[in-house]
């Protein structure tokens, strides 16, 4: 592989696209770009050209294909595993250690869950963020500092039941306590400090940071 000194990779799916004011940040550090399969058709309009399209190759466009003839395409055709899922698995075996994640969430409901069950599976191996126009989503497990800006709006779903959460830095501390999907979550917090710190003694929580331009 190319450029094995690039450790980072932004990858692309076939969901919600963020802004190119938000997406310009993430092309600054010029990481290793991936299109998962449909993700090709997106990038497109935004003038990205990506390193690889790789996937079962259903949902790319002829069109695409044909504008982005001079890319290397990687055809997988394994219907057991998802595109997103395809393209981690590429990465771990290519020695990547972390990646952006754009076009993981949008008006599928169904795609956006099955890609958070995904961030769960793979974030132990590789250092993964979702990032898509409101906000950034990621995986907590025992313990996450971050910055914030005082009033951002900060949320936390369990992924399943997650106990002896104790945060510093919200409107809305958690002390030692639970959260568990259909009995209570931790949405619509906000940083009242501008370092937030979580800790979890068992479970696994998304965290959602919503980025300042969405701010209400």
């Amino acid at each position: 592989m190319k450029q094995k000194k690039r450790t980072h990779a932004l990858i692309i799916c076939n969901g919600e696209m963020p802004s190119s004011k938000l997406l310009a940040p993430l092309l600054k550090t010029k990481p290793y770009i991936i299109c998962a399969d449909g993700g090709a058709n997106k990038v497109r309009a935004f003038g990205i050209v990506p390193d690889y399209i790789l996937g079962d190759l259903d949902s790319i466009t002829q069109k695409t294909r044909h504008y982005f003839s001079f890319v290397p395409v990687i055809h997988i055709a394994d219907q057991e595993s998802t595109d997103l899922e395809k393209v981690l698995t590429y990465l771990l075996a290519n020695k990547f250690r972390s990646a952006t994640i754009v076009g993981a969430t949008g008006d599928r409901p169904d795609h956006t869950m099955a890609n958070f069950s995904i961030l769960l599976k793979y974030h132990k191996k590789l250092s993964l963020q979702f990032f898509d126009e409101h906000c950034t989503i990621e995986i907590v497990q025992k313990h996450i500092r971050f910055k914030a800006f005082i009033g951002q709006q900060i949320s936390l779903v369990p992924m399943g039941k997650c106990s002896g959460i104790v945060t510093k830095g919200l409107k809305y501390s958690l002390k030692k306590e639970s959260l568990e999907l259909g009995v209570r979550e931790g949405t619509s917090n906000e940083a009242s400090a501008s370092i937030i710190d979580i800790t979890v003694k068992s479970g696994s929580l998304l965290l959602f940071r919503i980025h300042p331009l969405i701010r209400h």
